[in-house]
């Protein structure tokens, strides 16, 4: 009896090596040859179009002096051909919390301190609140705004969409809290952890407070706006000691009930203006299904027993939890399209690198560029968007690096501000993911690939390994293109010439190639 056991456990053992080794030799169709470091393309198999790239101007932008060299050195760098053409904008609604000095006393009570940079204006004059109206009636006041409060972060968006040569295709207005008048606490965050923060009472009146600053960048600045995003993050705790910033957490039926009213305001301004802005939903804090405290298909359920849901073909989420995860990608991804079939698309509206300490090289630009390329393939990603554009401190989560307030310019990019460029410099708003990926790749070595209406192929290729990689190129393609970015190269344009059959990709480098027929 013994020695049958033993001999079915062998023979169950050399089947799972047999079928293990005959994965392994299986050949890629798009790479008969079997070849190393492959670059397999087909053209033919379409995936998402590319609907742009971005960054915020939350927390720094508000301190950028109007008419400066900085304003101008910004805005080129970052939102012109000059710079690396990103074409998303996204502009923080303020819950106000610079407004009352709680925030900038330590030992203030209860109250939470916030470093004095993760404060935000507001355009609301709290000392204009008649306690003898509504919430709603004040919020619904224009005499009880003052769009100055919040000058150099409006003018600066307005001088990145309207400078000479400007790419900006897309403004997005986002909001982390409700304005602290609103709220539960009295303040932009929760008193304890997963408070609901917006009261239902409330919720007209912090629609009205979203629609005056649409209506002032509408009307006021003369800007388009594609959309707004009235809550952000909302299975976040945001609340007590530990609250880091202005958040408000929102239970999926409350946030469900509090987009039916918001619809509606939207609605009735478009039909004003004879605009088309949408409601951006809902910039999930993550994805992560399988997480007790992701919970980010309870909100989108609970968003699809209203009418509005039907209008809705996109959500926002970050990627903050899993950044790195092939797992929590796909798990989402494949309850989605079970629930919904192909009714909603993705756009990746946030992400930094959370670490202590500026890391201005190339080891958090390959981190990033490989979080993009999962973010593309894996998530079906439409469009990518970094956290703050610009940071002052030692901490990780800008693409340049300038002092907040001065006047002289002096903006610094990082490694990770080239290796955004590699994709949003080459990629336009309609280019369309394809098939492609390094086949039988050594390790590091990934790409992301697209097609461009002309026909060209644009690759971002990857070589996060400590040696150079030769990638075996696919044939049909008369000329090529290169630009890298590494620890000695700033996107620089690298080769310019006849296609060949290989092209060597620098150790710690990422790379666009663009071929043409």
């Amino acid at each position: 009896m013994k020695k049958k056991c033993v001999l079915a456990i062998c023979i169950a053992f050399l089947l799972c090596f047999l079928a293990g080794a005959f994965a392994a030799c299986k050949t890629n169709p798009l790479n008969p040859d079997a070849l190393d470091n492959y670059l397999a393309i087909d053209p033919d198999k379409e995936y998402q179009s590319v609907t742009g790239f971005g960054a915020s101007a939350a927390w720094w932008a508000q301190t950028v002096p109007v008419g400066s060299q900085s304003a101008t050195d910004l805005a080129e760098s970052l939102y012109s051909e000059a710079g690396i053409a990103l074409s998303i904008y996204r502009y923080n609604i303020g819950g106000g919390s610079w407004d009352y000095n709680a925030y900038n006393e330590h030992g203030a009570g209860d109250f939470v301190v916030f470093p004095e940079y993760r404060n935000t204006q507001s355009a609301f004059i709290a000392d204009n609140y008649d306690e003898s109206l509504s919430a709603a009636e004040n919020f619904a006041d224009p005499d009880n705004y003052d769009f100055s409060k919040d000058e150099n972060a409006l003018e600066f968006m307005k001088l990145c969409a309207t400078q000479e040569g400007s790419t900006v295709e897309r403004i997005i207005l986002f909001a982390n809290s409700p304005h602290y008048l609103l709220t539960v606490s009295g303040k932009t965050n929760g008193d304890y952890a997963y408070q609901s923060n917006l009261p239902a009472e409330n919720y007209d009146a912090y629609c009205e407070y979203l629609i005056k600053y649409l209506d002032y960048v509408v009307n006021g600045l003369g800007l388009g706006v594609e959309a707004v995003s009235a809550i952000n993050e909302p299975q976040h705790s945001w609340g007590g000691e530990d609250a880091p910033q202005e958040g408000c957490h929102y239970e999926p039926k409350e946030l469900a009930a509090f987009y039916d009213k918001f619809y509606g305001y939207l609605k009735e301004f478009n039909a004003a203006n004879g605009t088309n802005v949408k409601m951006d939903v809902f910039e999930s804090g993550n994805y992560d299904v399988y997480k007790s405290k992701g919970r980010v298909m309870e909100y989108i359920y609970e968003m699809s027993k209203y009418d509005y849901f039907d209008e809705i073909d996109t959500i926002s989420v970050h990627s903050y939890g899993s950044p790195t995860s092939v797992e929590a990608r796909e798990s989402f991804i494949y309850m989605l399209r079970n629930l919904y079939g192909d009714k909603i698309n993705i756009e990746m509206s946030e992400i930094c690198d959370m670490t202590a300490g500026l890391d201005a090289g190339m080891d958090s630009a390959l981190w990033l560029s490989e979080v993009m390329n999962k973010d593309f393939v894996d998530l079906g990603a439409r469009a990518w968007c970094w956290w703050m554009a610009a940071s002052c401190d030692d901490y990780n989560d800008g693409i340049v690096t300038w002092m907040w307030g001065t006047e002289d310019g002096k903006v610094t990019p990082t490694k990770r501000y080239w290796v955004m460029g590699n994709y949003s410099k080459f990629l336009d708003t309609g280019d369309v993911r394809i098939e492609g990926s390094i086949d039988k790749a050594s390790k590091g070595v990934f790409a992301t690939v697209f097609k461009k209406a002309d026909g060209r192929i644009v690759a971002v290729l990857t070589n996060a390994g400590d040696s150079a990689a030769t990638i075996t190129l696919p044939s049909g393609y008369a000329s090529l293109q290169a630009w890298e970015t590494s620890a000695d190269k700033d996107l620089e344009n690298v080769y310019d010439g006849v296609c060949g059959r290989t092209y060597v990709a620098a150790a710690g480098s990422v790379t666009t190639l663009v071929f043409s027929k």
